[in-house]
């Protein structure tokens, strides 16, 4: 869906693939609802820039455990959090990404490929482990005699490759 031109606070949206032709802009709260799907993923792709402004929040609703685990922003250039913005999901920026004093990251991360990612006094929680560690409790659970771990991919395309990009593919 595109919703270039408009700001994303006081949306409510539903699982899907989000376009802005240039920047996004969120001011308010911008409301994802899952619908009752714990799988349930919402990617934003961004041509240029994501600003938020302070106080902004991203809010996720009637999902699983891990809400903004399954939020992706795909940015063109940078983003920027504003003071004491709430915010769900990973952004991945071309060039970088800054969070003011008090922006908070919820079971997402900020990965910024070109530049630089700043950081003044933010939380970051990813409930997604990185890959070593998933790694290791992969080998431990082998190691351990666990096999419903091993098993359980095999044959499973997200398995085999980047699970990301075949999340987006499908």
């Amino acid at each position: 869906m595109v919703l270039t031109g408009q700001d994303l606070g006081g949306l409510t949206l539903s699982p899907g693939v989000y376009f802005f032709a240039t920047s996004a802009q969120l001011t308010g709260t911008l409301t994802l609802d899952n619908l009752g799907d714990p799988l349930a993923e919402f990617v934003f792709q961004i041509g240029t820039t994501l600003t938020t402004a302070s106080n902004s929040s991203v809010v996720t609703i009637n999902g699983g455990a891990l809400p903004g685990s399954t939020v992706f922003w795909q940015v063109g250039s940078s983003a920027t959090l504003g003071t004491n913005t709430a915010f769900e999901g990973h952004i991945l920026a071309l060039t970088s990404i800054t969070l003011t004093t008090g922006a908070t990251i919820l079971d997402g991360s900020a990965l910024a490929r070109n530049g630089a990612v700043t950081l003044d006094s933010n939380t970051i929680i990813n409930a997604v482990p990185e890959p070593a560690t998933l790694t290791l409790a992969l080998l431990g659970g082998a190691l351990l005699g666990v096999p419903a771990v091993t098993r359980r991919c095999r044959g499973r395309r997200a398995c085999r490759g980047n699970l990301l990009a075949s999340r987006i593919k499908n």
